[in-house]
């Protein structure tokens, strides 16, 4: 009897529907990394890292924040961790950018960002274009003061002061 009750629990455990609630479960892992973005990258690689970015967070249910300041990315990305290893694998090789370092790496139990979102300017484009953006995503309750402050410190980096 105590065969068929513990079978009976690994069926359970292994539907479809009790495997995607102990996958959510599971810590989210959220990676902010920084790189420079390499000379003479225009508008139309902006873009397409921009596109990129959202494809892969569609597919691979990666969620954060991208953000450029003109002169380096500066990104956030949760999700499954061996997704964002192997993403993070791709990253490095990209030549549209260099120096691609992690400053930050934790798990949570939640997000801090509920979709992808992908804000800044293109180096051409006006100063200070996509701030009033940023802190509005900042400004959600779920967004840590780590990431809050990091990102908030790393837009300024671009911003030219007049004189």
């Amino acid at each position: 009897m105590r065969l068929i009750y513990l079978a009976a629990i690994a069926r359970a455990f292994n539907s479809a529907a009790n495997r995607k609630s102990c996958v959510a479960s599971r810590p989210i892992t959220s990676y902010i990394f920084v790189s420079t973005v390499t000379p003479g990258i225009d508008q139309g690689d902006f873009l397409a890292i921009k596109n990129i970015a959202l494809e892969n967070s569609r597919n691979s249910a990666i969620t954060g924040l991208l953000a450029c300041n003109g002169f380096n990315f500066m990104q956030c990305m949760e999700g499954d961790r061996a997704v964002l290893n192997a993403l993070m694998h791709r990253i490095w090789q990209d030549d549209r950018h260099s120096g691609v370092t992690i400053v930050d790496e934790r798990e949570a139990r939640t997000r801090q960002f509920a979709q992808l979102h992908v804000v800044g300017r293109f180096w051409s484009a006006q100063q200070g274009s996509g701030r009033s953006v940023l802190s509005e995503i900042l400004a959600d309750d779920s967004v840590s003061n780590v990431a809050r402050t990091m990102f908030q410190s790393f837009v300024s980096l671009g911003i030219k002061k007049a004189g």
